[in-house]
């Protein structure tokens, strides 16, 4: 059925796993529980067992400390805390009954995290419509090196891999050097994992088979080193309140994120004039706040959010468009690039840049490379640029703590 890591985990030998007969958990299908363990192979099984008796899930990364497990635990409504320790939960307040299903939190980059409740239904409808979009074969396994507490993970590397009848390897160790050894012993295996992460691997120069890669729009320089290792790359696109929303079978460039899952409907702009990403789940519409264009092919591509577009004096400014450029400097490690309200402007450009060049330097460079209301106006040198627990940078919040 999967593996984790180097041992081989049949159906039998996890449904017949002890978490799928605790003693405390007496009406799964009311009860909403959080699950906070290190043990991948419990949470799977007592993932798995929830989902076919229409229980309620939780998943919290397994580094968490158990105060901001609890924290998290609550704000959902969970009924108990399983922290470390299948056996011993932590009682919580009773929950509002809810249909089964998993419970997730929104990435946080513009904003506070929201509490996000699927059911298990939708989850269903998703995985059917993500095997259709799959453009390599059914047997296609999955090397899944990116946490199954989040919802790529575990929706689109374990649930998608095992409902097209694959098998998924999860790996606990996502050392550079032990996924590229895995990636050698499993030669055509599709590799599930971040953007940065791949990116790091590409720096190896060893060739890949496939990847998937998800979670945000990547700068075009990691783009093309990673396209330039793989033979077959792929991107997904999606949120949490609907899973994923488009899969690419063979972008070109990083801002292609793909075509619309077939059970979805949805609304956007064109090329020439992007608009609100809106789509349709069952009968509610959801404004996604991505900009967006759709070519006559169905192809979408990505261009902001759309709290993170910079007006300059009634003239656009897409942030990926200036971090591409600093990032193709020799000298600039990362950089992001956000809003500040400015009086005369409306907005203008602001970056945190890390790099050992120095600032007047990479003005020059910019004006060199950007229209003039493209170029930053204001920096700020940084040894790191702070990231969410995601991994994901909050531009919004840079523009209000700078």
């Amino acid at each position: 059925m999967l593996y984790i890591e180097d041992t081989f985990y049949t159906k039998q030998m996890l449904t017949d796993h002890p978490v799928c007969r605790l003693n405390w958990l007496t009406d799964p299908a009311q009860t909403v529980v959080a699950v906070c363990v290190k043990d991948t192979a419990a949470w799977i099984a007592f993932c798995l067992y929830m989902k076919q008796m229409h229980g309620t899930v939780v998943p919290l990364h397994p580094d968490l400390p158990e105060a901001g497990a609890r924290r998290l635990a609550e704000q959902a409504g969970c009924d108990y805390l399983v922290y470390a320790d299948f056996q011993q939960p932590i009682r919580l307040a009773a929950s509002t009954v809810r249909p089964g299903g998993l419970i997730q939190f929104s990435s946080g980059t513009t904003g506070d995290a929201k509490v996000i409740h699927r059911t298990w239904a939708s989850i269903d409808e998703e995985l059917a419509a993500y095997g259709q979009r799959f453009p390599l074969t059914v047997t296609t396994g999955t090397i899944v090196a990116c946490p199954t507490s989040h919802s790529f993970g575990l929706i689109c590397g374990v649930l998608a891999t095992l409902e097209r009848g694959a098998t998924p390897i999860i790996l606990e160790n996502l050392s550079p050097k032990h996924i590229l050894h895995v990636c050698q012993a499993r030669p055509t295996a599709i590799l599930y994992a971040g953007p940065g992460l791949v990116y790091l691997l590409s720096q190896f120069k060893q060739r890949l088979f496939a990847v998937m890669i998800s979670g945000m729009t990547v700068p075009t320089v990691w783009f093309e080193a990673i396209r330039d290792v793989t033979d077959h790359l792929l991107q997904q696109y999606g949120c949490s309140e609907i899973g994923c929303i488009a899969l690419h079978p063979a972008p070109k460039s990083a801002q292609a994120i793909g075509y619309p899952l077939p059970h979805l409907t949805i609304q956007t702009g064109t090329i020439d004039e992007p608009a609100e990403l809106k789509v349709k789940a069952g009968d509610q519409w959801i404004g996604i706040k991505d900009l967006m264009g759709q070519t006559s092919t169905g192809e979408l591509l990505f261009f902001s959010r759309l709290d993170e577009m910079i007006n300059v004096s009634g003239l656009s400014v897409y942030p990926a468009d200036v971090e591409d450029v600093l990032l193709r400097h020799d000298d600039v490690e990362e950089a992001v690039v956000f809003k500040r309200t400015d009086r005369l402007q409306g907005e203008r450009v602001c970056v945190q840049v890390v790099s050992s060049a120095k600032e007047a330097a990479l003005r020059t460079y910019c004006r060199e490379q950007l229209a003039p209301h493209q170029c930053p106006s204001d920096w700020t040198f940084v040894p790191a640029i702070e990231k969410l627990p995601n991994g994901k940078v909050s531009r919004v919040r840079l523009g209000v703590t700078s």
